[in-house]
Parts: structure tokens; sequence; C-alpha cells
């Protein structure tokens, strides 16, 4: 009797893909458990519905713009990936908007599991992605339309790489400098790669395999291959504006120069970590910071190295905010896992200790869905929702070469679809009355002009009857309409 042949081997592609199914099915998860947070805050804020609008104003072919003016400050990958889901999409809506932070929270994920991988081991490739996703603060922020996300998955790339390239094969600096122009396409902060990629060259001087790459022509190529990616939008800057580095120039002004009067204690960012990465999360962060300093483990001090750079270059600044230093969470995450597979869980994995780690990661989740389920339920953008009420009945009300005239000039364009031009100074404005048909007054808006709200009192109950104003208000915020043309005869 023939022996029956054996099955073909699956190709080697095919091996590699299911290996790597467990972390697919980890990243699937999150993606749909933070897709079920995409229609939180009620509606976008101001910086959400800047980025919004762009990715608008370039889909409909009006460039990179907000209400017919160019913009000089926003970094286009994330309004270009909002473009891409709106005309995916076929809708205009902030979920529609909000749509690609899914994309970037799995991207972010699946490259802390890349690096640890390469690193280590699956395991802890794995255990670190998964504390990366449960970190609260990692889900707050991948509803919002916001640039932390994209930022983190591509500042973490780019340092993982520049590591890799010095310490394993130098083709890694290519993806380490593009990675970098995709964060500096994002995020103008990611100019602290420079600092850390010199403070990792200094330190790679000790080794003899990196001083030989740091020679290689890898090393000193590599960076065109960023500056190539980011070249198309510096001659955007250039042309338009003057200036290639003119919204590095904004953008470096921006914290000194917001809220003047508010100022946070040093320790702010260490302070709040452990509320960023879960309470329960920070045994195996400090048993990670421990082993790495006992052991010297060049990886997890160079993850280290990152945290406490970024930690004390914004604690330099007066104004301080949760939002700065989310970058530091994909290194916060590997050292934990660090922590758990080479100090707590023993050489020989059982089954009940595959359990315990299942039950601890069951226990993070827990208290990351407590807590966000809690913000999400009661936390709304200021002005919502009298402000989208006011928004909707200017669409449906008025005709599309309608001008307004208000302070949140982004969040008026996004909702009403409308031309829109700030409050000028308070001597010019009988002559921009004459330029627009209506006014939006609010009283949420901290860039408002002060005599804005004092429009106000020239508009009767009277005036709503006639169609001349419409007031929309909830139990915090409003919202009123008033027809320019009713200001300007009463001014």
């Amino acid at each position: 009797m023939a022996r029956r042949a054996d099955p073909p081997a699956a190709p080697a592609a095919v091996r590699g893909w299911k290996r790597h199914l467990p972390v697919l099915l980890l990243c699937l998860f999150f993606v749909g458990l933070y897709a079920t947070t995409l229609r939180s805050l009620g509606m976008l804020g101001w910086d959400e519905s800047e980025y919004a609008s762009l990715g608008r104003s370039v889909l409909r072919g009006e460039g990179f713009s907000i209400s017919g003016r160019p913009n000089s400050l926003r970094p286009p990958l994330l309004p270009l990936a909002v473009t891409a889901s709106l005309l995916v999409t076929g809708s205009a809506s902030d979920v529609a908007a909000k749509l690609p932070n899914l994309f970037f929270s799995a991207l972010a994920l699946l490259v802390v599991y890349a690096a640890m991988a390469r690193e280590r081991d699956r395991l802890t490739a794995w255990i670190a992605t998964a504390f990366l996703g449960l970190m609260p603060t990692f889900w707050l922020f991948t509803p919002r339309l916001l640039t932390e996300i994209p930022f983190m998955a591509f500042f973490t790339a780019a340092i993982a790489c520049f590591y890799f390239g010095l310490y394993r094969d130098g083709r890694f600096f290519y993806v380490s400098w593009i990675s970098v122009a995709l964060a500096l396409l994002s995020r103008y902060t990611a100019v602290l790669f420079g600092p850390i990629a010199l403070a990792f060259t200094l330190m790679a001087l000790a080794a003899a395999d990196a001083r030989q790459r740091i020679r290689g022509r890898h090393f000193w190529l590599s960076p065109f291959a960023g500056l190539a990616l980011l070249l198309p939008w510096l001659l955007r800057q250039q042309l338009v504006f003057g200036s290639a580095l003119v919204g590095f120039q904004h953008a470096s002004g921006q914290l000194q120069a917001y809220l003047p009067g508010v100022s946070m204690p040093w320790y702010f960012y260490p302070a709040h970590v452990p509320g960023m990465v879960s309470p329960l999360l920070c045994a195996p962060l400090l048993v990670g910071i421990v082993w790495a300093v006992r052991t010297r483990d060049r990886f997890a001090l160079h993850c280290l190295f990152v945290v406490g750079f970024v930690l004390l270059w914004f604690s330099a600044y007066r104004f301080k905010e949760i939002r700065m230093a989310t970058s530091t969470l994909p290194f916060l995450a590997m050292v934990a896992a660090l922590g758990v597979t080479q100090v707590v869980l023993p050489r020989r994995l059982t089954a009940p200790v595959l359990g315990g780690v299942a039950v601890f990661l069951i226990g993070v989740f827990a208290f990351s869905f407590v807590r966000t389920h809690r913000f999400f339920s009661r936390a709304v953008t200021l002005g919502y929702p009298s402000f989208t009420e006011a928004m909707r009945a200017v669409r449906e009300r008025t005709a599309p070469n309608t001008v307004l005239m208000g302070a949140s000039v982004p969040q008026i364009f996004w909702y009403a679809d409308r031309h829109v031009v700030d409050f000028p100074d308070e001597k010019d404005l009988p002559g921009a009355l004459r330029r627009c048909d209506w006014v939006v007054v609010v009283n949420f808006e901290r860039g408002q002009k002060p005599y804005a709200r004092q429009l106000l009192a020239k508009v009767t109950q009277e005036d709503g009857a006639q169609g001349n104003a419409l007031v929309s208000r909830d139990v915090r915020f409003t919202t009123v309409l008033i027809r320019a043309s009713l200001l300007r005869e009463r001014l």
C-alpha cells in the first residue's frame, strides 16, 4: 500500500503571520474597545475642529485652509488622515473625522510589540502591548481628534529604530528617520528626537560595534530619507508664508504664551505618572526600573532615559498639561513588561502562572474601563450642546454664502459650514459688521474679545421673535446668534 505523502509545509510568511496572530487579535480588541467612545464629549474642541476643518477643506479642493485662510501652524499628517477618512466614509461627521485615530492607536500598539519582540521575545512584547493599550491615558486620547496618538506611534518608532540602528543593524536608521519625518508632520515636539538621538550616539561610542555603525554610510545617509519626506511640506510653508519653519516658530512660543496667569509645580509630571499608566501598573513599572538599574540593561535604560528627558524638558515650562507627556507611555509600558518577564515570572511558564498574568491584566482592564467610562459619561466639550444646536440652526436657515463673525472660528466653520471671521478690535467692529451676516457670541470661549459679551445687551426678546436673534442655552453654556444688520443699527 502506497504511503500517503505529507501535506506541504506552510510558507514561511504564513507561519510568521500565525505566530503574531495573538497580538493582532489584541489590537483588534483594543480598536473595538476604543471605538465605543468615539461619540464621547459631545463635540470637537478648538484644536480638534481645526484638524477636522483642514481635512474637509483639502477634500473640497480649498487647500490646507480654514474658512479660506491658509493655515501655517498645524502639521499636515492628521488633517490629511481626516481627508482620507471623510473620502472613504462619504461622511463629514465627528465620528468620521475621528476614525483615523483608531488606526493610529493600533499602529502605536504594533510599534511597541515590534520593538519588544526585536529586543527580547514575543511574550514580553505581548505584555508591553497589553500594558500600553490598558493605560487609561492612552484610551482617553484615542477618541479625541488630537495628535497625541499618531505622534506617539511615530516618535516611538523613530527612537526604537535609532537604537536598533546603533546596536543591531544600520539599516534601521532609515526607518528611524522616516519615522522622525512622520512624527514632525504630526507634531512639532518631534524635534526632541534630536537631543535624544545625540545622547544615544554619544553613549553608543563606548561599544565597538556601535562605533562601526556610526561611521557607516547608513548612519549618515539615512537623514536624507526623512528630509525627502518632509521637504514637500517645508516647500509649501516657504511658498505660502515665506518661511519653511513658520510652523515651528509659532509652536515654539505656544506653551509660554498660553494662560499666562497659570503655573504648575515642577513635580507636576512625575506626580501624574501613576494616574497616566494606572496605579495597578505602577508595581511592574517600579520592578522594571529597579531591574534595569541593577542589571544595567541597555535597552531598558535607554527607555528610561527617554522618559526622563521628555519629563524634564516639559517640566521646565511654566504651563504643564498631561498631553505633553503622553509620548512617554510606550517606553513606560516596555519597562513595565520587562519587569514582569525578567523578574516576576519564573523561567518555566505553567498554566497557573499564565492564569495569574491574565487575572492581573483583567484587573488593570477593569480599572481603566471604570475610569475612562466614568470620564466619558460625565465630561463634555465646552459649549455642548447649546453650540451644536445653534450651528445646526445656522445650516438649516442660512444660505451657503452666509458670513459669520465669532471667536471660536474653527468650531463655527466645522459645525456651521459657513465662512467665518473673528471679532476685530472694537474700533473696527462697525466696518466688520458690514461684511458679515450673523454674529456668534458664546460664554465659553476664552479667546473671545471682551466687548463681545456686551453686544448681548443690545438684543431684546422681540428681536428673537422677529428672527433677528437666536438664543441656544443649556445648564452651563449659551450660544447667541445676532443678525449683523441689527447690531449695526444699535452700535
